[in-house]
């Protein structure tokens, strides 16, 4: 995970906020865990206070997305073009 929020021009603003909105869940985990404490989220329409342990399937989303979007942000990132010039 970055500690800085990456300059990358050409990049669709959109792939680069929604990796990192899930690099912080993965965070929130790793902080959680430590402190032992429940971690508040909502599941099947209703809030839940559940254990790290218990957040198996959100924590394998996000790290599934994580990696199809750093693959997404990847495409654009060896592009010479940016996504305003039409290859000559």
């Amino acid at each position: 995970m970055t500690d800085e929020f990456p300059l990358a021009p050409g990049v669709p603003m959109h792939l680069l906020t929604e990796r990192g909105l899930n690099e912080a869940f993965l965070d929130l985990v790793v902080q959680q865990r430590r402190s032992e404490l429940p971690v508040v989220v909502r599941r099947d329409g209703q809030l839940a206070r559940l254990l790290v342990e218990e957040l198996v399937p959100e924590i394998t989303r996000a790290r599934n997305r994580i990696t199809e979007l750093t693959r997404e942000i990847a495409k654009y990132e060896r592009s010479p073009f940016s996504l305003n010039e039409t290859p000559e």
